[in-house]
């Protein structure tokens, strides 16, 4: 029987060529895609496993928190440190209370402390005016800014007639005249034991006999006098500072000579010449200069901590003012998009004069916790112990580690200028200490959050971050039970949750505007949160990778069914013939199986084969059950694809050698001949079943096709958008583009098998035409537009099949992509053209007289040529697939920098404002009853305090405002009166906040015209432990403050502000 199949393969070399250029199709791409792709699917398994893992599974936020970006599932870096609040106790107890919930962990947001450290007493060893210049260079990473102010110091006798002598310009030194160095720093809440299980906060904490963890005795006490709520509260500090600035305090002395006797008259000189304004033009000598980093005076503060014997003081009483706020961004078209598909532009704002922050420009809103100071938090700091963020338990890992994470700064590099040219190098940027600027530093002051609630109130809690139960590997049950727990915590709590298991940072760019006193920056690269990436690339690689394998098989399944198929109706008479002489239909079955079992066979070997080069010439580790099931895939099948012909085949009767035709010599037509196209179709039509066969062999490929390039454009959108995705795409690309080859390589055979049939049946009537003057070209193309033809019909059907698999494996219809599906069209219509090429070819040398001949041919020179092509053929096949193979693996390992298709990954528009138009961003207006005269509103809504004469401010200082009797004896000018008011201000005795600096600058009258009018006379009835610059606690001082305003009637306001407000003060008069 072996010998009768080699003599029939023999006789119709053709066919055997096609047999044999399918079986080394299937053999390489079963050897590659069983082979190296189940390698490539456990190395993506691993590393996504490997690399998936964050400390928290699930993060859930107040509904109002959502913003623009995450319409992309984007979330902005330590976008929680933007969160104030929203979130309630009873909330986060219904959370806690869920049985699959491990941990809940809360953490709130209380606002922005400032913590300032005293460093060095100054000395003035000799008399005379010094001029002390305050200097701060911060560094952002992509510039320095620089602030900077001045004070003239009096040392000797001179002391003013009345008040600290600002008329002068110069103040007169006092004792214990210390500088020092701060910043603002943000206060959260945790839950000690939730935030020790998530994290291991407990196991960073730095040894020491000062330095200890949260315990349940660490409760906050509040104090409340009717006024304000005085909080102490339980601390933990970080022993990390993220900003980079230094201060910088030159102490210099004015050239001007200043002996004793002659003080007085000098400095009145001075006041007759400008005071300030006159000293500042004249020359000085440098006498000292000191020099603080904000990271020395960290260390300094912690030393203070650590060893309370330090000569460092830091203020442990201070106020919360400002609230924590959020980013605002506007989606705009990337400079570039294939490296940086999104793109967003942060809103600017002007930050007020009057908050006392260095900075002028703020991207964030300025979020205050009540205009009126005395409903400002008080807080004394409890420093109970120093942690080290870098000995938490967080991902360090770059390609899975969350920005959200609340323990380190979000990280931020300058790439492009305002120009949009790249900058070389790029540059890491650097918070600066501004509580509304772009980047914000993490909190560095842990309290609990019970100390949270007592401050912020019914809800404290910014996000709560859960970890859930027996969620230890990446798998289907794991992402069902995660998504499970989201819902339940939504639809109890009404509160939004996001699953961050299993994201990655994805590259995007921010763009910061110029103002009209600052230019643009230009572009930021940060790293930004796509959410499920691990999740989404592990299920869409699982239906790559596993589809790859199951469409490829199944392509090769299709081939060799319809191979055989056509085989068996175009040997309809020979199986009759040996019928007729004695064959059982059995036996015919036989025979058929043993042709798929010898091609079976030589696939095995085949695959075998090419899998041992690549085990030899890989890193790949050899698999022994992985090498038997190539084996037996190759046996499957040919087996498989042999099944139905021969069942088929015992249908066939002896009678049928007296037969003319295959199935039907006759089909109905239902438009005229007219030309090439229509007899073509109805070449396609008049044998609809052997075109249906045709049709279907086409379509079931295509739409495994389509689907597979579906999958594949989804995946690489997730991949290459991710810095993980970047990391692992490159493991499976090349397994993809293979795969398509061979399903493309085996639908093209497919459809060649049975248009070469086709055209050997219809040889006569090839002839026929050539004989009445047909040309060879018109030949060509009757043959070729009938695979036009299958390929029309199958892409129908294939893309019909393809949208249905979409629908069954994502759930969803593809309108999106329904486009790119209809152009899919191409690609069966295409390879139909590709499959007639051969048969077309084939037929233009059909000659007239073979109309007479039959369909075989032999002859010795004919059998020489075919011998030398067969060779040449499968040995050019055979090794440029073996080169494709070893050229497609070191490709899987050289690169991760793939550039991402833009065609396939949504990205951002928008565009960029050069200039942005922005005003001054007051979120809590001030209040007051009554009518307020224009020229004066602006004061009332600059102010943070508004009191009136007689108004007690209970607060720390105890403050007080009163009209006074005037003591000036002159007479004043026309229309003129003098009005006295003092100010009366203690510093209690307890006061933990120490020394309380003070002096009487900064007032002003202003009367309903807007007119403003300086004190023309200061006096100090009363002082008790002050040095004219500090009031010591248990001080109590009084500034009498003489005006000469006009006598009219209209309203006058006082307005003071002072260097423990944020604010000023408006006083009604």
């Amino acid at each position: 029987m072996i010998r009768f199949i080699w003599n029939n393969w023999w006789r119709n070399k053709g066919r055997f060529l096609l047999l044999l250029a399918g079986a080394l199709i299937v053999s390489t791409g079963l050897s590659y895609l069983v082979g190296v792709s189940q390698t490539n699917n456990g190395t993506i398994v691993k590393e996504l496993q490997n690399r998936w893992k964050s400390s928290y599974h699930i993060v859930v936020r107040p509904p109002e928190a959502r913003s623009v970006t995450e319409d992309l599932n984007l979330l902005e870096p330590n976008y929680q440190s933007g969160l104030s609040g929203g979130i309630s106790l009873v909330q986060y107890k219904k959370i806690k209370e869920i049985q699959d919930i491990e941990i809940a962990a809360p953490i709130a947001m209380l606002g922005f402390i400032s913590n300032s450290v005293q460093l060095e007493k100054l000395s003035f060893k000799e008399q005379g005016i010094y001029r002390l210049e305050i200097t701060e260079k911060a560094n952002s990473g992509a510039d320095v800014e620089t602030y900077s102010n001045s004070d003239y110091w009096s040392n000797g006798i001179w002391q003013p007639k009345s008040g600290l002598g600002t008329e002068y310009g110069v103040y007169p030194v006092y004792e214990n005249f210390t500088i020092g160095h701060g910043s603002y720093v943000m206060l959260a809440g945790i839950d000690p034991e939730a935030e020790a299980a998530l994290v291991g906060l407990d196991e960073s904490i730095i040894e020491n006999k000062n330095s200890r963890y949260f315990t349940n005795e660490d409760t906050p006490s509040f104090y409340d006098d009717g006024e304000f709520t005085q909080h102490q509260i339980p601390i933990l500090l970080s022993n990390q500072e993220y900003t980079d600035s230094t201060m910088t305090y030159t102490l210099s002395k004015v050239d001007i000579p200043y002996p004793s006797d002659q003080q007085v008259s000098i400095m009145e000189s001075i006041k007759d010449k400008g005071g300030k304004a006159y000293l500042d033009k004249q020359e000085t000598t440098v006498v000292k200069l000191y020099e603080f980093t904000t990271k020395e005076t960290h260390k300094k503060l912690l030393n203070a901590i650590m060893n309370p014997t330090s000569e460092a003081i830091y203020d442990s009483q201070n106020i919360i003012a400002f609230k924590s706020s959020d980013v605002e961004y506007e989606p705009v078209t990337s400079p570039f998009k294939e490296q940086w598909p999104y793109a967003y532009e942060v809103k600017p704002y002007i930050i007020p004069e009057n908050l006392g922050l260095k900075e002028k420009i703020a991207y964030r809103s300025v979020n205050m916790f009540n205009e009126d100071s005395l409903k400002w938090p008080r807080v004394t700091l409890d420093v109970k112990g120093v942690y080290d963020p870098s000995k938490l338990k967080l991902s360090k890992d770059p390609l899975t580690e969350l920005p959200m994470e609340t323990y380190f700064p979000a990280k931020a590099k300058w790439v492009l200028d305002k120009n949009g040219n790249p900058v070389n190098p790029s540059s890491d940027m650097i918070p600066l200490d501004n509580p509304y600027g772009f980047l914000t530093k993490p909190p560095s002051m842990l309290t609990t959050i019970e100390a949270a609630a007592g401050i912020l109130g019914e809800k404290p809690i910014s996000s709560i971050r859960i970890k859930v139960h027996d969620v230890e590997k990446m798998d289907d049950a794991s992402a069902e039970l995660l998504k499970k727990v989201a819902k339940q915590i939504e639809d109890e709590t009404g509160l939004i949750t996001d699953i961050t298991l299993g994201s990655s940072p994805q590259p995007a760019l921010t763009y910061i505007p110029g103002t009209k006193t600052k230019d643009s920056l230009g572009w930021i690269e940060q790293p930004w949160i796509k959410l499920g990436s691990s999740v989404s690339i592990f299920q869409e690689a699982k239906i790559g990778l596993s589809g790859v394998i199951a469409s490829v098989i199944l392509v090769a399944i299709v081939y060799v069914f319809s191979s055989n198929l056509v085989m068996m109706y175009t040997r309809r008479k020979e199986f009759a013939v040996l019928l007729s002489i004695g064959w059982r239909p059995g036996q015919l079955s036989r025979l058929l199986f043993m042709e798929a079992t010898l091609l079976g066979i030589f696939v095995s070997l085949t695959s075998w084969l090419i899998l041992g080069y690549i085990y030899l010439t890989s890193e790949i580790s050899p698999s022994l059950f992985r090498f038997i099931l190539i084996g037996l895939f190759g046996l499957m099948i040919y087996w498989l694809g042999t099944i139905i012909p021969a069942l088929l085949v015992r249908k066939i009767k002896p009678y049928e050698t007296m037969k003319s035709g295959e199935v039907s010599s006759v089909g109905k037509r239902w438009i005229p001949s007219r030309s090439i196209w229509t007899m073509s179709l109805h070449y396609l039509v008049g044998k609809w079943k052997r075109s249906l066969l045709s049709i279907i062999s086409i379509s079931l490929p295509t739409a495994l096709f389509i689907v597979f390039l579906f999958v594949t454009f989804r995946l690489k959108g997730v991949m290459y958008a991710t810095w993980l995705g970047q990391y692992v795409a490159v493991e499976v690309s090349s397994l993809h583009y293979i795969a398509m080859g061979v399903a493309l390589l085996i639908s093209i055979l497919t459809t060649t098998e049975i248009i070469w049939q086709n055209v050997s049946e219809r040889q006569p009537e090839i002839a026929i035409l050539k004989s009445v003057g047909w040309y060879n070209q018109s030949i060509y193309w009757l043959v070729i537009l009938e695979g036009v033809f299958s390929g029309f019909f199958a892409g129908i059907i294939g893309i019909a099949l393809a949208i249905f698999f979409v629908w069954e494996l994502y759930g969803i219809f593809p309108a999106e992509q329904l486009v790119f599906f209809l152009l899919a069209i191409f690609i069966p219509i295409l390879t139909g053209m590709l499959g007639a090429v051969f048969p077309a070819s084939k037929a233009m040398k059909i000659q007239p007289y073979q109309g007479m001949s039959g369909t075989a041919e032999y002859s010795r020179k004919t059998e020489k040529q075919m011998k030398i092509a067969l060779f040449g053929i499968s040995a050019l096949l055979f090794i440029g697939l073996i080169g494709l193979l070893a050229n497609a693996i070191p490709e899987m390992k050289e690169s991760n920098a793939v550039p991402v298709n833009t065609n396939q990954v949504m990205t951002t528009e928008g565009e960029t404002t050069k200039k942005a138009d922005i005003t001054v961003n007051h979120t809590i207006p001030n209040e007051k009853s009554g009518d307020i005269p224009a020229s004066l509103q602006s004061f009332y809504d600059e102010a943070w305090k508004t009191v009136q004469l007689g108004e007690t401010i209970k607060n720390s200082p105890i403050q007080s405002f009163k009209r006074s009797e005037v003591s000036i004896k002159e007479i004043p000018a026309n229309h003129m009166e003098y009005i006295s008011i003092t100010m009366d201000v203690k510093n209690e005795e307890d006061a933990e906040g120490g020394n309380l600096n003070i002096k009487p600058v900064g007032f002003k009258m202003v009367d309903g015209d807007g007119k403003e009018y300086m004190p023309i006379d200061i006096e100090i009835p009363k002082k008790k432990h002050w040095n004219g610059y500090q009031l010591a606690p248990g001080g109590h001082v009084q500034f009498k403050l003489t005006f000469e305003v006009p006598n009219s009637k209209k309203p006058m306001v006082l307005i003071y502000l002072s260097s423990y407000e944020v604010g000023p003060v408006l006083v009604e008069i």
